[in-house]
């Protein structure tokens, strides 16, 4: 008997820790807008590394 309310009161515990305050994300979408941080640009050498990978795919 023990064992089993241990077991629910672990289970409830990992189910209340997934229900978290969603205020740091947004509620409504636009589509087709991107509304996450701007990306950084990539480097000269990022950009000829992922040609190189590109070109061993094929």
């Amino acid at each position: 008997m023990r064992v089993i309310s241990i077991s629910f009161i672990l289970a409830g515990t990992l189910v209340l820790t997934g229900c978290k305050d969603s205020s740091d994300r947004p509620l409504s979408y636009d589509k087709g807008v991107y509304a996450g941080k701007a990306e950084p640009k990539l480097t000269a050498n990022q950009v000829e590394a992922l040609r190189h990978r590109g070109a061993l795919q094929r």
